[in-house]
């Protein structure tokens, strides 16, 4: 299907419905996510092992029990190369709501293009700080170039975008493969993620080093994200999330790539890595994972978004009644996380920089994946109690007011927007009512 460019007749369907029933998948899948980032980062960077220690790039088998074998295979199913392209996804999504909003409000193209790269160029800044201060391996930073760089791409037609995807998409397989086990001997000597340091001084200089590292890993990261922020922008301008009914066969579609991407990959590398399997076979293994670990992240977000149609329309239906019932406990719990991912991942980093460091608590050090994925979930589980309790307050997240605040002034978005050369009066202006959030 060709769309029309967007600032002129656009297809996507707001985040709520007629009686402004939130709809909660995409926070949903963002808190559900943000859990599935802490267990992989604990793993490869805050408390990374060995790498002579069996299945190290799990996060470690130390005493070789049945729990420890178990937890490194789901990691290799569940974990690694999941949580980030579903995020990378919904931030595209997220982008394909805010392109929605301003014209909705009338914005001009050239305005609209201008205030997206402000929001994101701002969240490239906010990155780059977290990076250097928090952890070395921010997302953040490339999130925000790669919303400056779609600001380009908000008017081109569906079928443009797609063959823009695919193309990188395919690069970035062969790629990433070879890549993958040429370093692979690497990653068993060590790297940078292994210095130790022994104080916050030396860990900012590892960031510092990390930081120019991720910029000369630009292509590479584009290669191997971009593509799913532009199937999330893609989804955004239908409004697929908000017509999940219209869209079911296509997740089915998305929700069967995941599946067998986690079946014939996933399981395969974590019993290799245990030594089920050859353990030979891990190496290549963990390189497909991280080659075709991308597709998975539109198909567990498809998922959440099938699973939690039921409620949705169970709200609605409330709403239509005029009875409103609220979503139950743990979804409002995770959901309150979601739609403040901003906040509760840089509170992440802040708590395990905490919780983990030699110079700090050293919680967990050497104690590998059982103990490790322990301390990620408590951490989660931190962040998703401060969210709620932000939710029940009434209140976004500090680091997403504090990034609204610069991206649009204190008034907010206009609404309707008014050419300041066409203005005879004051433009009415208000606070963007969307909750659109990066």
């Amino acid at each position: 299907m060709n769309s029309q460019p967007p600032m002129q007749h656009s297809h996507a369907h707001p985040e709520r419905t007629a009686q402004s029933v939130r709809i909660l998948s995409p926070d949903l899948a963002r808190g559900l996510a943000l859990l599935g980032i802490a267990l992989a980062n604990v793993a490869t960077a805050w408390l990374p092992v060995s790498g002579s220690i069996e299945a190290s790039s799990l996060g470690g088998v130390i005493d070789g029990s049945v729990a420890e074998k178990t937890a490194a295979v789901l990691a290799a199913m569940f974990v690694h190369v999941r949580g980030l392209p579903m995020f990378s996804a919904l931030l595209g999504y997220g982008l394909g709501m805010i392109v929605a909003s301003l014209a909705r409000r009338g914005y001009p193209l050239n305005r609209a293009r201008s205030v997206i790269v402000r929001r994101y160029g701002l969240l490239a800044v906010f990155g780059v700080i977290h990076l250097v201060f928090l952890f070395f391996g921010d997302i953040m930073f490339f999130y925000g170039l790669a919303g400056m760089v779609m600001a380009t791409m908000i008017t081109f037609r569906d079928r443009t975008l797609y063959r823009i995807a695919g193309v990188m998409f395919g690069i970035s397989i062969i790629s990433n493969i070879f890549i993958g086990i040429a370093t692979s001997s690497m990653s068993q000597s060590g790297d940078l993620t292994d210095l130790p340091a022994d104080s916050y001084p030396g860990y900012v200089g590892i960031a510092l080093i990390m930081l120019m590292a991720q910029v000369l890993t630009l292509p590479i990261q584009a290669l191997f994200l971009l593509p799913l922020v532009i199937l999330g922008f893609l989804a955004a301008r239908h409004g697929v999330l908000s017509r999940v009914d219209e869209f079911r066969k296509q997740f089915w579609w998305a929700v069967g790539v995941a599946v067998a991407v986690i079946m014939v990959i996933g399981l395969p590398w974590g019993l290799a890595e245990i030594g089920v399997l050859p353990h030979s076979w891990a190496t290549i293994l963990s390189a497909l994972n991280q080659a075709l670990g991308p597709l998975t992240g539109p198909g567990i977000a498809a998922a959440i978004a099938l699973a939690v149609q039921p409620l949705q329309r169970r709200l609605a239906g409330a709403g239509e009644a005029g009875a409103p019932e609220k979503p139950p406990l743990a979804v409002r719990m995770v959901a309150a996380l979601g739609a403040r991912s901003m906040s509760g991942y840089i509170t992440q980093s802040i708590l395990f920089l905490i919780f983990t460091q030699s110079f700090t608590l050293g919680w967990g050090i050497g104690d590998g994946i059982l103990t490790s994925s322990a301390i990620a979930a408590l951490v989660w589980a931190i962040t998703v109690v401060l969210a709620f309790i932000l939710e029940l307050l009434g209140r976004r997240g500090p680091f997403e007011t504090v990034h609204r605040y610069l991206s649009y002034g204190r008034s907010g978005l206009q609404n309707p927007y008014v050419d300041p050369r066409a203005q005879t009066g004051v433009a009415t202006r208000s606070t963007d009512q969307d909750q659109t959030r990066p």
